[in-house]
């Protein structure tokens, strides 16, 4: 079959039931009884889903190193604390409040640049967004809303005032700028800060509040009904997401390894939730020691850009210790306007090298922002012994202390950046 275009559209196509969100709504949606509490049966349930879960680190066609092994188990604990997170943490759209990442809740190629939050919306309701502008790069606020993009506005289109002051509103009637529509049923705000230069760009800061005068509901302790349908659905969220990643990884790696194929990101439906305005790709390294992938593309022009590793769990790699990623503003483009990117695992002393993380295998995303084409990265597997003979003879040799300076400056940055009050 085909390692392009239908072929991995189709097989990887139906998104989990228990996407994120999901253990949270379905408390809402539950009974107030259920005589699942009273016999243990829901939290045997969540147990159950959980073991079902854990078959597929051990499963055929998953990495068996130790590496691999230990992060397929860790990445089940991140699952497992993600949905509590749902379950266990206050997410009133009446009184709504901004729930910041600190760069540990890692699902589906979480950007290395990035710095997310979101918060909780209804339908019926208007909300106002303010804050201060910050100089990250790029800041979009999206609306989601079942598994689709509702709205997306990307903030250097919002008014400031002198002091790089802003107030986003959101539902209620329309407004000439500084607005954004609330869909129907519940959803929620995501707020994205991609940072080019990781030592200077200063993040925004924002809050949000509910500012109509309907009526709020008074916050209520948890039914049984909710606790037994939440501990539920938390075992699908952990075993469907597993599922549905490794899925999407087996698909890339089988198809069309050390390989960006078209197909238009291989997520089907499920890329529906992303910005409007990127696009992105997703391939699969597989490297023995000796050898890199050499990564050519003439990026489009864009707002943002990026290539970015991780592991085949669709996690990003570990970004602060390792240079796994590179972005617009850090990479170095050769005099042809070609940026030359090499993955491999030893470091091939050169500015573009994207360091695997002592890993043979693992995931790639390419994204593209509000770019004016979108080009999918030529890749081939090369050996290194014979890399500097294919690169540019300008391309410079980066020293062994140049790299731990560089890597240097990524921990401290990215201590800044998730340790800022927020």
């Amino acid at each position: 079959m085909s390692a392009s275009g239908a072929g991995s559209k189709a097989a990887v196509a139906r998104p989990p039931a228990g996407w994120p969100g999901g253990v949270r709504a379905a408390g809402r949606a539950a009974p107030p009884e259920d005589p699942g509490i009273a016999s243990g049966e829901a939290w045997k349930t969540l147990l159950d889903d959980l073991a079902r879960a854990g078959e597929f680190v051990l499963g055929r066609g998953a990495p068996d190193s130790e590496l691999d092994r230990s992060e397929g188990w860790r990445h089940l604990a991140i699952l497992l604390r993600m949905g509590l997170g749902e379950m266990t943490t206050e997410n009133d759209p009446d009184r709504p409040r901004f729930a910041w990442s600190d760069g540990t809740g890692k699902w589906g190629l979480d950007c290395s640049d990035g710095l997310y939050c979101q918060a909780p919306l209804r339908a019926g309701c208007r909300y106002r967004v303010r804050g201060t502008r910050g100089s990250a790069h790029f800041m979009g606020f999206q609306l989601v809303g079942a598994l689709a993009a509702a709205g997306d506005l990307d903030a250097d289109a919002l008014e400031l005032d002198a002091q790089g002051r802003f107030e986003l509103l959101l539902g209620g009637p329309e407004q000439p700028r500084n607005w954004l529509p609330v869909p129907e049923g519940r959803s929620t705000l995501i707020a994205r800060q991609f940072f080019y230069d990781w030592d200077r760009e200063v993040p925004a800061s924002f809050e949000i509040e509910r500012i109509d005068a309907g009526l709020r509901s008074e916050p209520q302790p948890p039914t049984p009904g909710a606790v037994a349908a939440q501990l539920r659905a938390l075992g699908r969220f952990v075993h469907d997401n597993t599922e549905w990643w490794a899925r999407v990884a087996g698909e890339k790696r089988d198809r069309a390894v050390n390989s960006f194929p078209d197909d238009g990101g291989g997520l089907g439906p499920v890329a529906s939730a992303s910005q409007t305005y990127q696009a992105f790709g997703i391939g699969y390294f597989a490297l023995e020691d000796e050898q890199a992938l050499l990564v050519e593309v003439a990026p489009p022009r864009a707002k943002y850009w990026s290539l970015h590793l991780g592991n085949y769990w669709m996690e990003s790699l570990d970004f602060a210790n390792h240079q796994s990623s590179l972005n617009g503003g850090q990479a170095r483009l050769d005099a042809d306007g070609v940026f030359r990117a090499v993955i491999s695992r030893s470091d091939p002393g050169v500015p573009n090298w994207l360091d695997t993380a002592a890993r043979s295998e693992g995931s790639m995303i390419y994204r593209w922002n509000q770019a004016d084409a979108a080009p999918i990265p030529q890749c081939r597997v090369v050996k290194l012994s014979e890399l500097r003979a294919l690169l540019p003879r300008e391309t410079p040799v980066v020293t062994p202390a140049e790299r731990r300076a560089a890597v240097e400056r990524r921990r401290e940055a990215i201590r800044k950046r998730y340790a800022r009050p927020l």
